[in-house]
């Protein structure tokens, strides 16, 4: 892995942050963590990922988990858009 784009370090610390100084944001995904809360988390043009939950916390997600992620959240939704035209042709739509 790059050094240069290693952003482990401790959670809910200010360097968590700091490792992403210079790092362009690509966008933003959501996962719905295992205490049932959300985590929003900004993805950026390194792979990483920079997590934020509703009680404050944030950390850095390693790309192997935003890639993960991103996989399992784009087969929710194409599963979702396959359920979606289902019912509108039952309504006739």
């Amino acid at each position: 892995m790059n050094t240069k784009h290693d952003h482990s370090t401790t959670s809910n610390t200010d360097e968590v942050f700091r490792t992403f100084i210079g790092c362009t944001v690509k966008g933003l995904v959501r996962e719905r963590t295992s205490n049932g809360e959300h985590a929003n988390i900004l993805v950026f043009d390194c792979g990483w990922g920079l997590a934020f939950n509703s009680n404050g916390a944030h950390w850095a997600e390693d790309p192997d988990k935003v890639n993960s992620l991103l996989g399992r959240t784009k087969k929710e939704l194409q599963d979702r858009q396959r359920e979606l035209k289902y019912l509108l042709k039952l309504e006739g739509g």
